[in-house]
């Protein structure tokens, strides 16, 4: 929105006089790129990603301007100005949220107060986050901290036989259609794809990102795993050593019941040249979660919040995710009873991470 008319673990920073900010904003090294496509944020320290954030970006009559720019301006509780209209003060019906970070001439990185907006193409150019985003945001960068502003690469090629590719918002690639093709030319997939499906995927990506592949493609919170997948018209297995490696857990083959196991419980498998395939349906029963199947594109979207302990699955039972993230006690000592805050994990010596269909995740602790 303009006004006139943005594992991990932070330091608070405090509002000092602007040189001050700017010294200490080179020495962290703290910069954000935001790229308009992907619909995020990226905070780095040097080249290092810190955390990614969910967007909103401008919509294609009002683009968000790419460039190399900084924060020159910070706000709490902002008032709205737009063009002919009497200011919008702070409070719920103020669009730009909690927190302002302006970059350049009245663009800037805000929150909202409408989260379903985040990852659409819907402001007036400015980067709109989720409040509690903003927030977190807001209390690490200050004045000079640079933004780059990009409209990223709109193909991405993984080791797989699957082509990802993200819809181009602002119509910036010329035969951007023929330019698949030929992806999916160099990993043989040309003709490997139902024409039937390829109109079905071309026709889907003019709405938001998707996958071509000759499988069906499972998605986890909007990023892609895999697309080694085996479908019998009745259920959708998933190469395990993905499962494995993405969740943390651990699928194994039971010979005597000539099904796969998680955590004590069965799940239906197969195993096909010589690689272990678990039903998709029945891990998300398990793990928890929620399963969408776009059939005529052949594509699983799995939305499932969670947490991992030491690399090893821990729960989805994540309470006040966008609070105060606590879990049940029990999970770490059974002898005891309640529920936890999960940053007190750290706090205990724990390596953990959380996965999250959201932006939020509150680490604030333990920076290098």
């Amino acid at each position: 929105m303009r006004i006139k008319a943005v594992l991990l673990v932070l330091i608070f920073l405090l509002f000092l006089p602007v040189n001050i900010v700017m010294g200490e904003q080179a020495a962290s090294g703290y910069r954000i790129v935001i790229d308009i496509p992907r619909y995020s944020l990226t905070l780095f320290s040097g080249d290092t990603p810190l955390k990614t954030y969910p967007v909103a970006v401008g919509k294609p009559t009002d683009v968000t301007p790419t460039g190399s720019y900084s924060i020159i301006n910070r706000a709490v509780n902002p008032t709205w100005h737009p063009d002919s209209q009497d200011p919008v003060p702070p409070g719920p019906a103020n669009p730009l949220g909690i927190r302002w970070l302006g970059f350049y001439r009245g663009y800037g990185i805000h929150g909202n107060n409408d989260p379903s907006s985040i990852g659409k193409s819907i402001s007036l150019g400015c980067i709109r986050m989720y409040n509690y985003d903003v927030s977190e945001l807001y209390s690490i960068v200050g004045i000079g901290v640079p933004v780059e502003v990009i409209y990223g690469n709109l193909i991405e090629v993984s080791g797989e036989r699957a082509v990802t590719a993200y819809r181009d918002i602002y119509s910036r690639e010329k035969e951007y259609r023929n330019t698949i093709q030929e992806e999916l030319k160099k990993l043989g997939l040309e003709g490997s794809i139902p024409q039937e499906k390829l109109g079905n995927l071309f026709e889907a990506l003019g709405r938001g990102k998707v996958v071509f592949a000759d499988n069906w493609a499972v998605m986890v919170n909007g990023e892609f795993l895999t697309s080694d997948t085996i479908y019998d018209r009745t259920m959708i297995f998933v190469n395990c050593d993905k499962l494995n490696g993405f969740f943390g857990i651990t699928i194994e083959w039971n010979d005597s019941a000539s099904t796969g196991s998680l955590m004590g419980r069965p799940v239906s498998a197969v195993i096909s040249n010589g690689r272990l395939y678990a039903s998709i349906a029945d891990v998300a029963g398990i793990l928890g979660g929620r399963l969408k199947a776009r059939e005529s594109i052949e594509q699983l979207d799995y939305e499932i919040n969670f947490a991992k302990l030491e690399g090893e699955f821990l729960t989805s039972d994540i309470g006040n995710f966008k609070v105060k993230p606590d879990i049940d006690i029990s999970l770490l000592n059974p002898l005891k009873n309640g529920r936890v805050g999960i940053a007190g994990l750290g706090a205990e010596g724990y390596s953990y991470r959380i996965y999250s269909k959201y932006g939020y995740i509150e680490l604030f602790h333990n920076l290098p």
